[in-house]
């Protein structure tokens, strides 16, 4: 992991000190108008909308796209929302090419969210972070891998269009128990809304096996959710796989212990009842004499 660390500079610092002044959310032209008003001329901010960005690394911000009335008329746009600073800065400098080489080079030209491959189907790769810097991914090398560009631009429409809260998802990750990061990502698109598998894998940060086995433990009556999935094929006739919550409880104390709890409970049983059967005397009308 790199050690380099970013700090805001001057005019995030300004940006932020205008959110601040309206809580209840600023657009990015009215951010522009209050800076011009503290003495920033507009040569300046050039770089606004770059630095709007860089201001997740640092601080919490929400944008949602909500109705405005701009000049008299009825819009809809982003609307951005201070929210508080961050425990941890996100960005852990950029991806050095010596690490961006090697993830390339260990997909062996194919794309490794899709399958599709630079020699049959002319696709160009692009090292991708599989849990987003907003949700604190970091650019350790388990963190990246290589994808086509097709697949990079569905991947970010698609967390685009479930609008899941940077901050939620900063929290989901923090879990240390797999069984609450699956959990809490499908609590978080809700009830009878599919979550794709990929997505599920990258939060649990564990083999497709595991983390598979993680979600039916999800089911067992200690937890007692209710998990259904659903198989569908993409554009390109790849099958997909998508899991939908259909119901939740609160979580206990301890829920990754509860469920190891229950496992030894029903292999203990399991295991009584096979020495019982192997116990049980053979019926006489099935023996013979020797």
């Amino acid at each position: 992991m790199s050690s380099k660390r970013s700090r805001p500079g001057e005019i995030h610092r300004r940006i932020i000190e205008v959110m601040k002044r309206f809580p209840d959310g600023i657009t990015g032209g009215q951010i522009r108008e209050e800076l011009e008003k503290e003495g920033l001329p507009a040569g300046e901010q050039t770089h606004l909308d770059r630095r709007k960005r860089d201001l997740k690394k640092w601080f919490r911000i929400e944008k949602v796209i909500e109705p405005r009335d701009i000049g008299g008329v009825k819009r809809r746009v982003a609307v951005y929302r201070y929210k508080g600073d961050r425990d941890q800065v996100l960005d852990e400098g950029d991806i050095g090419l010596r690490l961006r080489a090697e993830v390339i080079h260990s997909a062996h030209g194919r794309c490794e969210m899709c399958g599709r491959t630079i020699g049959r189907h002319g696709i160009v790769l692009v090292v991708d972070h599989k849990l987003p810097k907003e949700w604190v991914g970091t650019n350790d090398r388990e963190n990246l891998w290589a994808i086509c560009e097709e697949c990079n631009s569905g991947k970010k429409a698609y967390f685009k269009s479930v609008n899941l809260d940077p901050v939620l998802m900063a929290r989901v990750m923090k879990y240390r128990s797999v069984h609450m990061r699956i959990g809490e990502l499908l609590k978080a698109f809700g009830i009878d809304r599919p979550v794709p598998s990929y997505l599920i894998e990258i939060v649990s940060g564990e083999s497709q096996d595991d983390w598979k086995k993680r979600l039916r433990e999800l089911r067992y009556p200690p937890i007692g959710w209710e998990i259904d999935f659903r198989r569908w094929k993409d554009e390109r006739g790849k099958s997909r796989v998508d899991y939908i919550l259909r119901k939740w409880l609160p979580w206990q104390d301890d829920p990754s212990g509860e469920i190891r709890r229950f496992e030894k409970e029903r292999e203990a049983r399991n295991k009584a009842r096979d020495e019982l059967t192997s116990e049980e005397p053979l019926d006489p009308s099935t023996e013979t004499d020797s």
